[in-house]
């Protein structure tokens, strides 16, 4: 992976989505905010390694372009993608299987799309301000695929530096960068993907699907979920899709909590009406644990429901994954006032104050006592759709939400209280709507989103 300060997806394998460098720590009269039109569905921005003149770009992916950025997410260079149709560009087929993204410590941006994997880099090497060319394509099978809908959903990096993969129809795929070696495992027929993957630098590669977690152990020559090679699988409360979540069962790709010597997790909000925040225990089973009671399996450490401190809430709902900064967990609430029945229009309607969700709730893991707590909420900001993210340089949690007036807003919140620490508008109108993107560390200090019909970014 590229070393810079977000160069994939929820910024890292582990899927934390938890930086070490600084965001922003006040909105004030010397913030600055700027946006730039353009491209529509754009999840999520991949910033590069440094370029021989010190210089890095912003590599994205919207249902219509691939495109790199400088670092004031001004374009450089832009290219259509291959075979687009009016219908196809705002279809949620295009823009989830281009939603996730990485760049590698190479400076070559990796996108796939449907059954296909790019990768794009300068049209002249090391000249960031060149144009973009495809440098090469990777093809699954069609004797791998189960259906003609299939695409991929998922796309990671292994600690040996594999591109991992993972479609909509459960089949997970391990591809060296150069495209001349792959490798398949595939689930069961019923099972379905609609979340990223998370990996870890044992070769384990975690994977949620609408019937199980699932940790499948790369080898460094075969995929597998064998336990005596360290694989493993373990049912989850699921669940059906609804208001804005993208598939059935969890919202969430799975993120990876704890490391060393410690105790090492993968977690998750389940599909109840009242989600839980699940942890499942990473590696073997410590011994002397005993299955909690109500559970599907022995694996799961903690299954805690979330309710944004309504102790009579009757549905809760979150399709972000959970952001993680060493044993704490923060949980977004966006379960809509009004069921709307549509995807799309819940996306479009979400920053309307009498229709948007509101509520934070972070939770910590004690190993001394191996429970799972809620230590705070936060029932008055409003995070709608996008995905949140955290500093640990700050000590901030930073997500896009919306105010009373439904104008778009940069969030900052304490990690260690909920505290409110500023909100600032960015945007007044439907354009400026997160729709699913996440909030980023940028350089030099920024905030970086991608929204429905553009890119924002904020500095101080």
């Amino acid at each position: 992976i590229a070393d810079s300060t977000w160069p994939m997806s929820h910024y890292h394998p582990y899927c934390q989505a938890s930086s070490p460098y600084p965001g922003p720590e006040t909105a004030d009269l010397s913030t600055t905010t700027s946006y730039t039109m353009g491209m529509p569905g754009l999840i999520t921005l991949a910033v590069s390694g440094k370029y021989p003149d010190g210089g890095r770009v912003v590599w994205g992916s919207s249902s219509t372009d691939v495109f790199k950025a400088d670092t004031s997410l001004n374009y450089i260079k832009a290219m259509k993608k291959e075979s687009l149709t009016l219908s196809s560009v705002f279809s949620p087929d295009e823009i989830l299987s281009g939603a996730y993204t990485l760049v590698d410590k190479d400076n070559i941006f990796y996108m796939p799309r449907f059954t296909k994997i790019f990768a794009f880099g300068d049209a002249t090497a090391g000249k960031r301000y060149s144009g973009i060319v495809i440098k090469r394509t990777y093809e699954i099978p069609a004797g791998q695929l189960a259906a003609a809908e299939e695409k991929i959903v998922g796309l990671s990096m292994t600690w040996d530096g594999m591109l991992v993969f993972a479609t909509s129809h459960g089949l997970v795929g391990a591809v060296s960068r150069d495209f001349t070696r792959a490798y398949y495992y595939r689930f069961g027929p019923d099972e379905q993907i609609s979340n990223s993957i998370a990996c870890d630098e044992a070769g384990g590669i975690y994977v949620v699907t609408n019937l199980n977690m699932y940790r499948v152990q790369w080898t460094g020559s075969r995929l597998t979920t064998d336990p005596a090679l360290g694989g493993w699988s373990a049912g989850y409360e699921t669940g059906e899709a609804s208001g804005v979540r993208l598939g059935a069962g969890s919202g969430s790709t799975p993120t990876l909590m704890g490391s060393g010597t410690g105790d090492k997790f993968v977690v998750i909000t389940d599909g109840q009406d009242v989600m839980n925040l699940v942890l499942f225990w990473r590696d073997k089973i410590p011994a002397d644990w005993q299955q909690i009671p109500g559970t599907k399996t022995r694996r799961i450490a903690a299954q805690v429901p979330v309710t944004f401190g309504d102790p009579y809430a009757t549905d809760t709902l979150s399709e972000q994954s959970v952001c993680v900064r060493g044993y704490g967990a923060l949980v977004v609430n966006n379960q809509l006032k009004t069921s709307l029945n549509n995807q799309v229009i819940s996306i479009l309607l979400s920053g309307v104050n009498i229709i948007a969700p509101y509520g934070a709730e972070k939770f910590e893991w004690k190993p001394a006592t191996r429970k799972m707590n809620s230590v705070w909420v936060n029932r008055e900001v409003s995070l709608p759709n996008g995905i949140p993210s955290m500093s640990q340089a700050t000590n901030l949690a930073y997500c896009v939400g919306q105010d009373w007036l439904g104008s778009w807003t940069f969030e900052a919140l304490d990690w260690a209280t909920g505290r409110s620490v500023f909100s600032h508008v960015y945007g007044a109108t439907p354009a400026f709507n997160s729709a699913y993107a996440a909030t980023e560390i940028g350089v030099e200090g920024a905030l970086y989103t991608g929204t429905i019909m553009g890119m924002a970014r904020m500095t101080y």
